[in-house]
């Protein structure tokens, strides 16, 4: 049986373990109207949800999915080793976009392996497609992010299913794909500079922004989620 974890309104709290709400007891759980079954668990936060009209979708995709012990952590607590997530979210909330934050769980119970966000693409496109068939989300505006193994997740989805995403980022990691949407790339000291790979990219016509951080170690380079940046980025829309 599939399982959804919903929230609404709530702070992410980052570095440490979640209540069973994963909210603070301040914060209002709310879930959105109509019935949820996915394969896999997914956390879900709405900004600003009592603004009219569509909302914009952000995917985030964790780290450490080919590693049993991360695996079974993010199972059990629903956290990740990086901010980026949070510095997204809080980015939305505190420019008054209305937007539903997905951060799904590369997880499936029934597999007793871990398995790669590759893997589970067709899972995740099942969640994001409930949200837009229910009129929640604007289908041009859709994006994606990642960390770590979530990054190379982040480059399979934007090579494979461009159709589905406006814009990517992708941090802390090495596997470059070809795509034709937007990717914003950062990696760290514990990662090889990828400066020709990126370059050979551009050359085809692939649109990349990168930059090697070496003053950063792995999971670091959510500092490159900047205001700036991330203007950029949610500028973009399909057509």
């Amino acid at each position: 049986m599939g399982l959804a974890l919903l929230m609404a309104g709530c702070r992410m709290v980052t570095h440490g373990p979640k209540s069973a709400s994963g909210c603070e007891d301040t914060c209002a759980f709310a879930m959105p109207v109509g019935e949820y079954n996915y394969n896999l668990p997914c956390r879900i936060i709405s900004i600003h949800p009592e603004q009219e009209g569509k909302a914009v979708l952000f995917l985030w995709l964790h780290g450490g999915v080919k590693v049993r012990n991360a695996h079974d952590l993010f199972m059990e607590n629903h956290f990740d080793y990086c901010e980026a997530d949070d510095i997204i979210v809080n980015y939305l909330r505190e420019n008054n976009m209305k937007a539903i934050a997905l951060l799904p769980i590369c997880y499936k119970a029934v597999n007793p392996k871990c398995i790669s966000w590759d893997e589970c693409y067709d899972d995740v496109k099942h969640i994001i497609d409930d949200f837009v068939d229910k009129g929640l989300v604007d289908k041009r505006r859709i994006y994606l992010a990642g960390s770590s193994d979530g990054g190379n997740g982040a480059w399979d989805y934007a090579a494979g299913h461009p159709d589905v995403f406006a814009a990517v980022i992708a941090m802390s990691c090495t596997d470059l794909k070809e795509t034709a949407i937007p990717v914003f790339f950062f990696n760290t000291s514990d990662e090889p500079d990828c400066t020709a790979e990126v370059e050979a990219l551009t050359r085809k016509g692939c649109p990349i922004r990168y930059r090697h951080c070496p003053e950063y170690s792995h999971g670091g380079d959510a500092a490159e989620c900047t205001d700036e940046l991330l203007r950029t980025y949610f500028g973009y829309s399909k057509p």
